[in-house]
């Protein structure tokens, strides 16, 4: 579990952070009218202008200028330091997670075999909680993919039922 999330309620203390670190900031409003509109927020230091669409990204894009430290703003001055590697680390990352909510997934249909009432029970556990799929599935650590096929299994038919019905209305 997360100590600390990207949410509205950490924005002034990234926002105090950036001015503790000596960075201009400013906010362009978004147009009203907009349905889409993002407020821009901005960071200005030594001659550099970030903009993000939240604080928290903002604060992110400051740690990259801090880390390297360009003397003259050059076209991606912020990769200086950006090792070119394959596999990278996003990929590594996504990669890692494919196995983690893999293997999750396996271990799940080992106990459905091997213990079924204590699967059914940590099924029924996890709509315990909020009593949506999203939630649920979340708490499984499963796609909600595999939560819908897992509802398919007669032990869990009022549980279908009550997503079914929560999805009509």
């Amino acid at each position: 579990m997360a100590s600390l999330g990207s949410h509205a309620n950490v924005w002034e203390t990234c926002l105090q952070l950036l001015r503790r670190q000596g960075y201009h900031l400013t906010v362009k409003l978004a147009d009203e009218e907009d349905e889409d509109g993002l407020d821009a927020w901005l960071a200005e230091k030594d001659g550099f202008t970030f903009w993000a669409d939240n604080p928290i990204e903002l604060l992110g894009l400051a740690a990259v200028y801090e880390d390297v430290r360009p003397e003259e703003d050059r076209p991606y001055w912020w990769a200086a330091k950006t090792v070119r590697e394959r596999p990278d680390v996003r990929e590594q990352l996504v990669d890692e997670a494919l196995a983690v909510r893999d293997a999750r997934v396996a271990e799940l249909a080992a106990r459905r075999e091997r213990d079924p009432e204590g699967w059914e029970e940590e099924i029924r556990a996890a709509f315990c909680f909020d009593g949506d799929e999203r939630h649920a599935a979340n708490h499984l650590a499963l796609p909600r993919a595999e939560l819908r096929q897992l509802l398919d299994d007669p032990r869990l038919a009022d549980l279908r039922d009550e997503e079914n019905r929560g999805n009509d209305g």
